[in-house]
């Protein structure tokens, strides 16, 4: 008899991998060890990978290879000379972990075999050590799978019998090495192929412990290679998922190599229980159909084990793909929350040319659907308006704003010839926006609302840019309620970037709730009050005891979406997310489960299969609604699901687990981030001087992009766009975007630094003269606009001060000067201007504030004297000189 344990099978979908790998070798460049010890210590090594790097183990406790992570931890790998190492646990017996790496200094993921989602598992001191999974391939060979002590050295010992456990000598005995499958933390075999109906028995020998390994009882393994005419070649559920009590139809495909017709005996077994069926196979391929009541199997994931036989001999021996079974008395519906985040950053340069053409293109030009031409955005909603589904989008503002500047514009300049069909594009934007809104008004869709410019918020408030964050929040909403009519009352965090500063923010811009990562932050948060229940909504709660409300989004089946689901075929994709989805509730019923990504990624990086996937989606979805599944918007689960944890503290971070993918010390962002820093420090001295407020909500004209009504709102308005998160996250490494993304974040800051330099330069210094007492100057302001400025006058040790108001035009200004230390004629002064900014105001500075703020202009001047004052000391200077000769004439004359 041989044990078998049911997550085996898939085995059987890997083979040529597992049999392709050595033991523990990750991928071409890195290799991956580690040690057990007996108490549940594990130490994982990482070799391959610069030694200045910083590495971090993402590890996890999960209840079976590959599953999703119940816990999740992560700890710093240190160097030891040879490769990084960081020692985990205890774990008690039998306990499953994950791992995966990530390269603090790159920015990216070291998954196993470098596949998306493919995780490094393990059974810490496994009590099942030998469990067998056993099975005669179509060619006489026989795969075996077994768990065993990792990372010991597992040999099988095997050989020919007559029998099972006949007590006689074996025959052609040998033995071989087993490899180790991180990837479902078992060890892998195959050996043969034999004859038809040899029996083969075996034994494990742990090389590592020197024990030997054997069946129940002592018995040694045992299987009859049988194989036959009769080939197996596929089986089928006309269901992903059943609930208990429906009929499952099990469609198998036979190929009869008899050249004649037989009848045959199909035998089922779930569980202990056998299901038989009398079957005519005829030569060649054969459908067969097997009706199963599902009525008395409990709910689970059962792995049916088909016989099939002819004449009473058993022919095949076929383990099934997994059978779902749902109970759902009493239960209440899983709550499924979709968000797609729908994004493109400003590609229009301030002269208003466009610079890039992906608006365009991902609105009507990505895929052809049904024979017409269609762009990702487009897609969605035609697949959102055909389906019985409820799904929550936000569209940034960029995107909105960028949506109508095209059906507002009249004349479309672009930089380069992008190969666009304007015409069919401008159509298909007016199509899509319509048809969202209309969405939107079924309650089909809901929309978030998100900062304006899609900026990194917590980078921006360390920086102290508090009040533009406030901004770029408020013209967000702004923009969502314009175009939909609807004031949202949630809001997308851009790359889920959250730190507890906008607890307060979102609070006071009547936000109630946003989405963040799980992994991200939920580990790391204090928990004030209930439990920790990802499927669940939280009370995120700051120390002045403002709340939002947050819904963390499964970060493992958010990442399938995105990387996996829209790259295979659709009926693969819709069977796992339904089996996925089926699997959390039997454990969760009644939860939220909150998938959160890219809208259009995953389609426009997947053109092959990405529609088509999708479309298998909202398929899958729309007919598996109802009694165990529900699809929601976000305030829809809100509603239905109170929040009752409150939990606070959470982390500096982001989906990417830190901010480094934006500011990594990489110089073309510290460029970035350094010209934002000046720019801002230009335009608040600039909004000072004017006597405006800092920070403003801008109006923008969808006729104007990206100009506002004024010069003042337009600068502000290039500088939220330069706060967007794009330009960094493009820039270097490890996204390597193209260059025209820094350029596009430079040109945008570099422009308001000259527009303002300009600005001040038309403030101009005619004339200084002293006037007695006084110091009269003659300032030219040739702007349009009056400025509120500090007047500063330097003259040896002597340092005077006073605001001047300078209106448009002529302005003189009379300086009264210290009477203790007057300016002697032809003196040479300094003259400055300066914008009255204090460091609150600014934030991060690059430009040195003076104690009168932000210097404007400076001017070195000769100071003469007026006209009016001259006359007296003339005269007085003419009496000296022709006194003294008249007093010589006259004694000449009369003595």
């Amino acid at each position: 008899m041989i044990r078998k344990i049911s997550y085996f099978v898939m085995i059987l979908l890997l083979l040529q991998i597992l049999l392709s790998f050595p033991l523990l070798k990750a991928q071409s460049q890195i290799n991956v060890n580690f040690t057990v010890t007996s108490n549940g210590l594990v130490t994982i090594f990482l070799a391959g990978l610069p030694e200045n790097n910083t590495i971090t183990l993402h590890y996890g406790i999960e209840n079976g290879p590959q599953q999703a992570w119940i816990e999740i931890f992560n700890k710093e790998m240190v160097w030891n000379g040879e490769n990084f190492s960081a020692t985990i646990g205890p774990f008690k017996n039998g306990t499953w972990i994950a791992w995966v790496f990530y390269d603090n200094t790159t920015g990216q993921w070291i998954n196993y075999q470098n596949h998306p989602f493919w995780n490094w598992n393990l059974e810490v001191n496994p009590p099942n050590v030998g469990y067998t999974y056993a099975t005669v391939l179509q060619n006489g060979s026989i795969l075996i799978t077994m768990i065993g002590r990792a990372p010991d050295e597992i040999d099988i010992h095997y050989g020919l019998t007559t029998g099972p456990q006949t007590g006689l000598p074996w025959s052609n005995i040998t033995d071989e090495l087993m490899s180790y499958n991180p990837l479902w933390g078992n060890y892998t075999i195959m050996i043969g192929p034999f004859k038809p109906g040899q029996w083969v028995q075996w034994v494990y020998h742990d090389l590592t412990l020197n024990q030997w390994i054997h069946n129940v009882s002592g018995t040694n393994f045992a299987i009859q290679d049988v194989y036959s005419p009769i080939i197996f070649l596929n089986a089928t559920y006309n269901k992903y998922v059943y609930v208990e009590g429906q009929n499952a139809i099990i469609s198998i495909l036979i190929n009869n190599l008899y050249g004649q017709t037989v009848s045959s005996t199909f035998s089922l077994s779930i569980q202990g229980v056998n299901y038989n069926y009398q079957e005519t196979l005829s030569p060649g391929y054969n459908e067969v159909n097997l009706t199963l009541n599902t009525q008395n199997i409990p709910q689970g994931i059962y792995y049916p084990v088909l016989f099939i036989y002819v004449n009473s001999s058993l022919q095949r021996e076929v383990t099934l793909p997994a059978l779902y079974i749902l109970n759902v008395t009493g239960k209440k519906p899983l709550s499924l929350v979709i968000v797609w985040n729908m994004h493109q950053p400003l590609y229009i340069a301030p002269n208003g040319t466009w610079e890039q053409p992906w608006v365009f293109l991902h609105t009507g030009q990505d895929f052809v659907w049904n024979g017409s031409l269609v762009g990702a955005y487009e897609l969605q909603a035609l697949f959102i308006n055909e389906f019985n589904v409820s799904v929550t989008i936000d569209f940034t503002p960029v995107l909105l704003y960028q949506w109508e500047t095209i059906l507002h514009e009249k004349n479309y300049t672009f930089t380069s010839n992008f190969g666009l069909n304007v015409t069919h594009d401008v159509e298909a934007v007016n199509f899509t926006l319509n048809l969202y809104k209309k969405l939107v008004e079924e309650g089909k869709v809901e929309v978030l609302t998100v900062p304006f410019y899609h900026p990194l918020q917590p980078l921006l408030l360390s920086d102290g840019y508090w009040s533009d964050v406030v901004s770029q929040v408020l013209m967000g909403e702004n923009m969502t309620y314009q175009v939909f009519g609807v004031k949202a009352n949630g809001t997308w965090t851009p790359e889920m970037a959250f730190c507890m500063g906008l607890v307060g923010i979102y609070n006071e811009s009547n936000i109630s709730f946003t989405i963040l990562d799980e992994q991200a932050f939920l580990p790391y948060a204090t928990l004030v009050k209930g439990t920790i229940n990802p499927d669940e909504p939280f009370i995120v709660e700051n120390n002045l005891g403002q709340t939002i409300l947050v819904l963390f989004r499964n970060t493992t089946l958010s990442n399938e979406f995105g990387f996996l689901l829209f790259s295979q075929s659709p009926q693969l994709t819709a069977r796992e997310l339904i089996q996925q989805l089926a699997e959390i509730y039997m454990y969760n019923p009644g939860g939220i489960v909150t998938v959160a990504l890219d809208g259009e990624n995953p389609l426009i990086f997947n053109p092959t299969t990405g529609p088509e996937d999708l479309y298998a989606i909202y398929k899958t979805l729309s007919e598996y609604q109802g009694q165990w599944l529900i699809t929601q918007t976000a305030s829809q689960a809100l509603l239905t699901h109170k929040p009752t944890a409150v939990i606070t503290n959470l982390p500096v971070s982001s989906w990417d687990l830190n901010l480094d993918y934006w500011n990594n010390g990489y110089p073309g962002k510290i460029e970035i981030w350094q010209n934002l820093s000046v720019a801002r420090e230009y335009l608040i001295a600039y909004t000072i001087a004017l006597g405006a407020n800092i920070s403003p909500v801008v109006y923008l004209p969808f006729d104007k992009t990206p100009n506002s009504t004024n010069l003042l709102d337009t600068l502000w308005n290039y500088l939220y766009v330069a706060e967007g998160s794009d330009w960094t996250w493009q820039t270097g490494p490890p996204a390597n975007g193209p260059i025209w993304f820094k350029e596009q974040a430079l040109l945008y800051t570099s422009t308001i630094v000259s527009i303002i330099k300009h600005q001040f330069s038309l403030i101009k210094l005619e004339e200084a003269k002293l006037d007695g007492g006084n110091l009269k100057l003659e300032i030219n302001n040739e702007n349009n606009n009056t400025f509120y400025l500090v007047l500063v006058i330097n003259y040896g040790n002597t340092h005077i001060a006073t605001p001047v108001t300078l209106y448009p035009g002529m302005n003189k200004i009379k300086v009264k000067l210290s009477t203790s230390k007057p300016i002697s004629m032809n003196s040479v002064i300094e003259i400055s201007l300066y914008s009255p900014v204090k460091e609150w105001e600014v934030g991060l500075t690059l430009i040195p504030l003076s104690q009168y703020g932000f210097l404007v202009q400076s001017y070195n001047v000769t100071v003469g004297i007026s006209s009016d004052s001259q006359q007296q000391p003339l005269f007085i200077l003419a009496s000296i000189i022709l006194l003294p000769i008249l007093a010589i004439i006259i004694i000449k004359r009369y003595l």
